[in-house]
């Protein structure tokens, strides 16, 4: 059986593949807060809260490795910039939803920000354990 370990660790490293998968997470993630309230998948109970924080963590944890790996070591200021993106996102996220008969909430909206923190924490906490394996661009 031949070692893949060499291409996987290029495909890991490929700012490219990041990139498109950032993009369909997102916009699934924005096609999935904008179906009807109806829709089977849309949860009703407290499960609704993990749900928010959960996505907007891996998003967060998406967009952190996805910069890093196209721009280079991002810094405590590019991580405070990338939350108050995500932080404004799931703002108009939340209005948005409105527009398709979902409701507006500021608790759901709490979710997303303290899941986007976390995922960017994790970010940080996983570069660090890692420090050799993830490229240090200047």
């Amino acid at each position: 059986m031949p070692d893949l370990s060499p291409l996987f660790g290029r495909l890991m490293k490929s700012h490219k593949l990041w990139q498109l998968v950032l993009a369909v997470y997102w916009l699934a993630l924005f096609v999935a807060t904008h179906l009807p309230k109806e829709s089977p998948i849309v949860p009703t109970d407290q499960r609704d809260k993990l749900m928010h924080f959960t996505a907007f963590a891996l998003l967060a944890l998406l967009l952190a490795t996805t910069w890093q790996l196209a721009a280079g070591y991002l810094t405590i200021h590019h991580l405070r910039w990338a939350w108050i993106v995500l932080v404004l996102y799931a703002a108009l996220d939340e209005w948005t939803q409105s527009f398709v008969g979902r409701e507006t909430s500021f608790y759901d909206w709490l979710a997303d920000a303290a899941g986007a923190a976390a995922g960017l924490a994790l970010f940080v906490w996983v570069r660090n354990q890692n420090w050799g394996r993830i490229p240090r661009k200047r």
